[in-house]
């Protein structure tokens, strides 16, 4: 939903960096020192440096509870990361929680009327169909506004043996053991 804004153009990226007045001082990107995000988080900071001249440093916190209640506080400065895995295969489960005004996992404060509006319509519709239709609507209104920057969403890997059929990957990216059966 982010298109043009989720490609990598260094170029493009310095000139409208340069244009928006630029960042005085050194960025920090805060994340828990707990999982395995120190390396991605010092990658982003290079980009960042190398890319818009910007001097980045990475904070790490204790662990993820600390980490977030830090965010719970406001006491964050800078970027932090955040990371959501749906708890049930819907779009619905991936803007509500994050991006609904006042929801506990909106980090971001974001705060659009019409964006909450059309999860509302969403949720009133009358089909799967119908409701995926307005999510997919509300979701493009984030790529407008962009309140975060969105970098991946992680790909699965798996394996298996031809001693077993119909093997797949749920909507959380994780394999549906329920499915599977032995030939």
């Amino acid at each position: 939903a982010c298109g043009e804004y989720c490609d990598f153009e260094p170029e493009k990226a310095k000139a409208l960096y340069d244009k928006a007045g630029g960042y005085d001082g050194t960025l920090t990107i805060t994340t828990n020192g707990d999982g395995a995000h120190k390396a991605w988080t010092e990658a982003t900071c290079n980009s960042i440096k190398n890319t818009l001249g910007v001097e980045c440093v990475v904070v790490l916190t204790v662990d993820f509870a600390t980490y977030n209640e830090q965010i719970d506080n406001n006491e964050l400065m800078g970027l932090f990361r955040s990371g959501w895995q749906g708890d049930y295969p819907s779009l619905e489960n991936f803007l509500a929680p994050i991006y609904g005004k006042g929801a506990d996992s909106n980090w971001s404060k974001y705060d659009n009327p019409a964006f909450d509006a059309k999860l509302k319509e969403a949720n009133a519709a009358s089909t799967n169909e119908e409701a995926n239709k307005l999510y997919g609507e509300a979701e493009e209104m984030l790529g407008a506004d962009l309140p975060t920057a969105p970098l991946w969403y992680p790909q699965t890997v798996v394996g298996w043996s031809d001693r077993v059929d119909n093997v797949k990957i749920n909507a959380f990216g994780v394999l549906d053991f329920s499915a599977i059966t032995v030939k």
